[in-house]
């Protein structure tokens, strides 16, 4: 593609083309003509295209300095805030003084946003202490917004992640998202705790320290919930909340998390939430806490999760296919009643080991774990590392590994989702159901967690071989998996 034809055609190219097109032009003499078409009738595109092309023209800016300098002064307001752009992509700390300069004597509002964005982006102290002395001059609620919106992002470029401590009182109520209601509410029912359910989440309250949640594995998140209120009532909402979220937490960067809504209203409501908040700091790449919107039919349910969550502190790597450990460790709960101190437990498709791991937090003999695949051996025993019970795992098929006998089974079935496909798993589950009993001791017990619960419960009925001593049904990233505890027949 010729790159005049390329300029002058930009806007209205596919995706697709631009992008394969730009890469191109870092490797090859076409970058020289580029930079001589900001100069004339197509200037707006091409400095247009030296924005796009980000931090991968920083050398090529270096040289070139004194002209991109030059285009701060063009008469074209739109080339003034791609100029800005391309300066804030490459070199904005070493041009500090001219982006000063340059928007303090900007006289187009829209433009302001760029200059604001690449003084953010030097990481100088200086720049810091321009952004927090900057004055908002937008006098328009459009502008003023987007000027807003990019003060606050300039300005979280210097917000480092924070260790939170976490702060609550008598009166705070945690709520617990789960996999299972019912596992979870019995959980803390038996830690004394007086669970009571609220919608999909269990509410446990009247704790002395946030950290008191964690007396029990059985659960995924804990939030600290802030109210509930409108849609349209957010922005208002979470303002009036800032300092709380301050108290409770001791942090100001945050990122927010919307449920449940398309992409442009979650942006729409990220926008005007963020441009509410005066104290807290949107950092969506260093934030220490989330404050998460779940919304349903109009009304939202206001969430903090302050992110103190460490039971999972071993699990430093996962596959494709990986158990949420909040769900792992929901099932252990769910099926703790059969399982035996003295066990010698295996996990004959263990991935990256999640699932026997939270086993592990129970009493037993020894665990095993077995997969086919070797990069989930691998990660399972990276994570052996940081674990304080440490399974043997063993690279090898699964309808191989028969050589001994276990007490009790405990695995991850493949789903037939990110890994082979139902018709597959119809082979599979036969053979591992044939081999089953023979790995088994005569009192042994299977615990599977699997998606495929049709067929697993034909061939349980199949076999004559097992019975099913429990079933509950699970959540998981919007499917419904269940665990099943299998007993052998007498």
């Amino acid at each position: 593609m010729e790159i005049q034809y390329f300029v002058e055609n930009y806007s209205t190219l596919p995706v697709a083309d631009r992008k394969s097109y730009v890469s191109e032009l870092t490797k090859s003499k076409e970058l020289h003509k580029l930079y001589q078409l900001t100069k004339g009738e197509y200037a707006r595109s091409a400095t247009r295209i030296l924005a796009d092309m980000g931090a991968r023209v920083a050398d090529f800016v270096k040289e070139n300095a004194d002209g991109i300098l030059h285009l701060l002064k063009s008469s074209d307001p739109k080339v003034r805030m791609h100029a800005a752009q391309i300066i804030g992509n490459t070199c904005a700390v070493e041009y500090l003084d001219e982006l000063f300069y340059s928007i303090m004597h900007e006289d187009t509002m829209y433009a302001l946003p760029s200059f604001l964005l690449a003084i953010g982006s030097s990481k100088a102290e200086r720049a810091k202490k321009f952004l927090d002395e900057y004055t908002l001059r937008s006098d328009i609620d459009k502008h003023l917004d987007e000027e807003k919106a990019a003060l606050t992002k300039a300005l979280a470029n210097f917000v480092s992640k924070s260790k939170v401590r976490v702060r609550i009182t008598s009166n705070d109520i945690i709520l617990l998202s789960t996999s299972n209601p019912n596992v979870t509410y019995s959980t803390f029912q038996k830690l004394g705790m007086k669970p009571k359910k609220f919608g999909d989440y269990i509410a446990v309250s009247k704790l002395n320290s946030f950290e008191d949640i964690y007396q029990t594995r059985a659960f995924n998140e804990a939030y600290i919930y802030l109210g509930k209120c409108t849609i349209q009532e957010l922005p208002e909402f979470i303002a009036k909340r800032e300092t709380a979220i301050l108290q409770r937490t001791g942090v100001t960067g945050y990122r927010l998390e919307v449920k449940s809504v398309s992409h442009e209203v979650r942006l729409d409501i990220i926008k005007k939430c963020i441009n509410s908040c005066t104290k807290l700091i949107n950092t969506p790449s260093a934030y220490s806490i989330e404050i998460v919107l779940d919304i349903n039919d109009g009304m939202v349910d206001v969430l903090l999760n302050p992110l103190a969550d460490k039971r999972f502190s071993y699990r430093k790597k996962t596959i494709s296919a990986s158990i949420n450990p909040g769900v792992a460790a929901t099932v252990c709960a769910y099926a703790s009643e059969f399982f035996d101190p003295d066990a010698r437990v295996l996990d004959n498709f263990c991935g990256s080991g999640t699932l026997l791991y939270e086993r592990g937090f129970y009493p037993h003999h020894t665990l095993t774990g077995v997969d086919i695949n070797r990069h989930a051996i691998d990660a399972a025993n990276e994570n052996n590392r940081f674990s304080n019970h440490h399974p043997q795992f063993h690279h090898m098929d699964a309808l191989k590994f028969t050589a001994k006998k276990y007490d009790e089974i405990i695995t991850n079935m493949p789903f037939g989702l990110r890994v082979s496909n139902h018709t597959q798993n119809e082979r599979l589950y036969r053979q591992y159901f044939a081999i089953l009993p023979e790995i088994l001791t005569s009192d042994g017990i299977a615990i599977l967690y699997t998606q495929e619960k049709h067929l697993t419960e034909r061939l349980v009925k199949m076999s004559n071989k097992f019975e099913i001593l429990k079933r509950a049904t699970f959540e998981a990233g919007g499917l419904f998996p269940a665990v099943y505890i299998l007993g052998k027949t007498k």
